[in-house]
């Protein structure tokens, strides 16, 4: 039994999103702990920098990608509230770069909000509130 493009295409869609997920976030821990430990070297946080622009590009263009594979703008003239929700945890794990780099005595704060920030994209991704 062959599958079809479509039907090929949502999974390969979903492991590019988690992918660009686990990049983006492992990129905002890497920059932390380097924080943390003091390493100012550019030469060893381009590593994590680039995991999380990569990461970002891919958790966005994957996004995309399952919004127009669901057809989710052709039922409606806006997105979901969970889309939304979604793309505005984007925009904060954007930029959370910038608190994982300066605010290093807050670190556990910090750590907390990458937590809650991964843990309310799943639940909305899961369980589309609204």
């Amino acid at each position: 039994m062959t599958r079809t493009e479509s039907e090929m295409t949502y999974p390969i869609l979903k492991v590019l999103h988690l992918l660009g997920l686990a990049l983006t976030f492992m990129g905002l821990a890497g920059v932390l702990a380097l924080k943390l430990c003091g390493g100012e070297s550019p030469k060893r946080r381009w590593l994590f920098f680039a995991a999380h622009g990569v990461g970002l590009l891919l958790l966005l263009g994957s996004g995309l990608a399952l919004v127009f594979h669901l057809q989710l703008l052709q039922t409606a003239h806006a997105l979901p509230g969970w889309v939304q929700g979604k793309f505005v945890i984007w925009l904060l794990a954007g930029g959370a770069v910038s608190l994982a780099a300066r605010f290093s005595r807050q670190a556990e704060l910090v750590f907390l909000l990458f937590i809650a920030l991964v843990a309310l994209a799943a639940w909305l991704s899961l369980f589309k509130p609204f």
